[in-house]
């Protein structure tokens, strides 16, 4: 039963545009009210890698129990009010520093719980024959967050950036509300699961998603380490915050094209000619952010992480799709996340870190797009398969009709 009697394509882009708003209300201000909480840079950076560390065990549950117990829009909404509720507690831990580190991990952990989800959701959504069309859909979220990062810029200016994360959790409960529009997704149990539950089930379905798995860590290892320290760059070179806002805001906003590009960029190329392109486009934007010397160009410059991640993402999530069946999209996407943001960001960021305090930025960004091309040439390889490569053909259709969808070997 739904909330709202609206059209499924309805249902489905407004979760993405409300979402958009949600990441717009942590990413580009969290760090922010961090410093405002008085926290210094060692500890900044300790809590990031708490939140990661809380991301890779959690994110699998998720999956988990989205695909298997209780349905992917249940384990949406119970996300969405742990995620407001965190966001409460760490607005209300004032400047204790074990109390910030330990809320921070809390809503990182929970958090995870709505971003896959949703991607999943969206895959249903399109069916096995439209999957490609994910990034019409995704460049919503794009546009949803840039507008609201630019509003919320103008709204902390004026009354402080803790009210971040009271805004973060009215944002989250809207996600809620808008969520009951969606049709429920009754899980898909199986006997047959084994060790690790859903996501166990997912990296043994398929050996060439454990390899994607793997690829995907030198494209998201070389962007942590690259992006965490893309405003120390800009600052060294003689800039100040208004060029690293520039810079986030060109980034973003490049985002939106990309991913309305990226759907008929997989009908013609491919699959795996856009996701490569778009690792490619990382490797070649570090190496620039690198070897330039001037904080304007380093700050326009940073439009190529938005038109990398528009491409990379998009064809990302519906790779997975096409690695796994249907009954594990949500624990899929919940494993690609926990590299992503999990891992990743663990590894890149003291990668990051030594590099850049030990041989200086221009090694650390030369490093840091060798990886990334690195990660390219790898999922070239791996992503080798007719469903892969070709041109993705197919109408696009309602999930309700379509099979479950093979495995790809």
């Amino acid at each position: 039963m739904r909330f709202l009697d609206v059209r499924p394509s309805v249902a489905v882009h407004g979760l993405f545009i409300l979402f958009g708003a949600v990441i717009a209300a942590f990413f580009p201000f969290y760090t922010l009210f961090l410093r405002e909480r008085g926290l210094t840079l060692e500890e900044i950076g300790l809590a990031i890698a708490v939140m990661a560390l809380a991301r890779i065990v959690m994110n699998p549950v998720w999956g988990h129990l989205a695909d298997t117990r209780y349905g992917r829009r249940s384990i949406l909404q119970v996300g969405t009010v742990l995620a407001a509720a965190a966001a409460l507690a760490l607005f209300g831990a004032g400047r204790n520093e074990v109390a910030l580190l330990a809320t921070s991990a809390l809503f990182a952990g929970v958090g995870g719980a709505m971003g896959p989800n949703i991607d999943a959701v969206a895959l249903v959504h399109l069916g096995e024959g439209g999957m490609h069309g994910y990034g019409g859909i995704r460049a919503w979220e794009s546009l949803s967050y840039a507008l609201a990062t630019l509003t919320l810029g103008f709204v902390l200016t004026e009354t402080g950036v803790q009210w971040t994360l009271p805004i973060y959790a009215v944002a989250s409960l809207s996600v809620l509300l808008w969520s009951f529009t969606l049709e429920r997704d009754p899980p898909q149990p199986s006997e047959r699961l084994g060790r690790l539950g859903a996501a166990g089930a997912a990296l043994r379905s398929s050996s060439r998603f454990r390899m994607y798995l793997a690829s995907m860590l030198f494209v998201w290892v070389a962007f942590s380490a690259a992006w965490n320290f893309i405003a120390l760059r800009i600052e060294d070179q003689g800039g100040n915050p208004l060029l690293v806002g520039l810079g986030l805001a060109l980034g973003g906003a490049a985002e939106v094209p990309m991913m309305l590009l990226s759907s008929p960029a997989m009908r013609r190329f491919g699959i795996r000619a856009v996701y490569v392109y778009g690792a490619c486009v990382y490797g070649l934007g570090f190496l620039i952010w690198g070897l330039m010397s001037s904080p304007v160009l380093i700050s326009l410059a940073s439009v190529f992480e938005g038109l990398g991640f528009g491409f990379l993402f998009t064809s990302g999530v519906v790779i997975v799709g096409k690695l796994l069946p249907r009954s594990l999209y949500s624990s899929g996407q919940a494993l690609a996340g926990t590299v992503a943001f999990g891992i990743a960001p663990i590894i890149g960021g003291q990668l990051g870190g030594f590099m850049y305090g030990t041989f200086g930025s221009v090694t650390l960004y030369v490093v840091a797009s060798a990886l990334a091309f690195a990660g390219a040439a790898f999922a070239y390889w791996v992503l080798a398969t007719p469903a892969l490569t070709g041109p993705a053909k197919g109408v696009e259709v309602q999930a309700s009709i379509v099979p479950e969808p093979g495995i790809v070997p």
